[in-house]
């Protein structure tokens, strides 16, 4: 009890007091020396050019000091002092911070707050929580850990395990002395640090993939993991349906492409089902995503299942007419037997353009989706000399729908428009935990449904 007295006493007496900070050319003028922000996408450049002051966390500090900050200061940056503060210290402010953030839009247990009140449906749900949870990482980015140039992190303590830092800093010019400056240090949002050492855990560990003997897939920053079952439980079931159906073995020529292939695991399940059922036919998988980690994902994951008919380049499949020059000089096949896609499920806007997060998982306008048909009317195998014809694999999501984001049977209306149609279907129910039940939208998640289209030209 004596310790506790004394540590909420420590805490409540420590008076952290600003210190004035100088924004110029994209450094802050410190008493650290140059700082550069960076990997924080929340704050702009206008942002950044009005903050004048900064506050350098020490051990004993508490959550409710830096709640005042955010009430009074929000133009500042909280910046855990390297020589002063221990990692362990920064964690826990940090996570108490975060709940306080919590606190003042939704509320106590006892003194609940209900944001969405006044909303009329999902969608005006869906578009206030986006708000909030920007507001939230926004006022999160300006807490920050200082990064030396050659990329360690100055703080007091052991640190987990985080690969090598320099690679998510940005390169500092070679002629810096020549303009004027000496090297500078960089200014890392906490958040963005844990997600690196996150990102991390899933590189260095892997996920083991069960349609793949449980062989691992390693992810990238910036690659989703591929750690949700169902639309790889969907898959597998279809892809042993199809090795059943004659016309796949007519041709002794078989080629794959997975649209935004990410870490490479569905095109991975589909080679690993059609290697094991057709040994005397020449299988070849391509893949195209237009994140450049996705496609280094790939390559590592295919070079660690040995698969030497695996190929995966980068390329943006709604530019699709430089895509055209670009499947030349990557000699991908004029046609494809089987095309694999698995574009974002959420058709909205972007809020961060630079956020990649964000990018992967919405589509503002269904312009990803759409693309997937360009792309399938252009570059599917309509007739081969055995009369077979090839197929587009969607795997979709209602979910969009059902927060009234997306017009009722979208996948329908384009097969339509580019004359295709359904010839097989399957789905899955998308299971979501949410154990602290603050997810407004948890309803409407937990009804949605992970799908799988078969689509073929009529």
């Amino acid at each position: 009890m004596i310790n506790r007295f004394f540590r909420l006493y420590f805490c409540s007496s420590i008076k952290i007091e600003p210190v004035n900070i100088h924004y110029q050319d994209g450094l802050f003028d410190t008493t650290y020396g140059l700082l550069k922000m960076t990997r924080n996408p929340y704050l702009n450049q206008k942002q950044l050019e009005s903050i004048t002051n900064s506050y350098f966390l020490v051990d004993g500090v508490g959550s409710n000091f830096i709640k005042s900050l955010f009430k009074k200061d929000m133009n500042s940056l909280i910046i855990f002092d390297c020589e002063k503060m221990h990692l362990r210290n920064a964690i826990e402010i940090y996570q108490a911070t975060k709940k306080q953030i919590d606190l003042q839009f939704f509320g106590t247990p006892k003194r609940p707050r209900n944001p969405f009140s006044k909303c009329k449906g999902p969608k005006d749900i869906f578009n206030l929580y986006r708000h909030i949870q920007n507001q939230q990482k926004l006022m999160l980015s300006r807490m920050c850990l200082i990064v030396s140039y050659n990329g360690e992190v100055r703080i007091q303590g052991t640190l987990p395990e985080c690969g090598d830092l320099k690679y998510h800093l940005e390169e500092q010019p070679e002629n810096i002395s020549q303009i004027g400056y000496r090297k500078y240090n960089y200014l890392l949002p906490f958040s963005a640090y844990q997600g690196i050492v996150t990102a991390y855990n899933y590189e260095k560990e892997g996920v083991a993939i069960e349609f793949l003997n449980y062989k691992k897939i390693y992810a990238l920053y910036g690659v989703f993991p591929p750690t949700q079952r169902q639309y790889q439980v969907l898959f597998h079931s279809y892809m042993q349906k199809l090795v059943k159906i004659h016309d796949v073995t007519h041709s002794s020529l078989y080629n794959v492409i997975d649209l935004g292939c990410g870490t490479g695991v569905l095109g991975f399940i589909a080679n690993d089902v059609l290697l094991r059922s057709f040994k005397d036919k020449e299988i070849n998988i391509y893949s195209l995503d237009n994140v450049e980690n996705a496609v280094k994902s790939a390559k590592i994951n295919s070079q660690c299942l040995e698969y030497k008919n695996y190929t995966a380049e980068l390329g943006d499949i709604t530019d699709i007419d430089t895509l055209q020059y670009q499947l030349t000089v990557f000699k991908y096949p004029a046609k494809f037997n089987l095309i694999i896609a698995n574009p974002p499920w959420i058709q909205a806007s972007k809020i961060r353009i630079d956020d990649s997060i964000e990018n992967t998982v919405t589509d503002p306008d269904g312009i990803m989706l759409k693309s997937v048909f360009e792309f399938a009317n252009k570059y599917l195998q309509i007739e081969s000399l055995d009369s077979t014809k090839g197929r587009l694999i969607l795997i979709y999501s209602d979910l969009s729908q059902l927060l009234e984001l997306q017009e009722k049977e979208k996948v329908q209306d384009l097969c339509r428009e580019y004359k295709m149609g359904i010839t097989y279907y399957s789905e899955l129910p998308f299971h979501i935990k949410d154990p602290q039940n603050v997810d407004p939208l948890l309803q409407y998640k937990q009804n949605s449904k992970v799908q799988l289209f078969e689509i073929r030209k009529i």
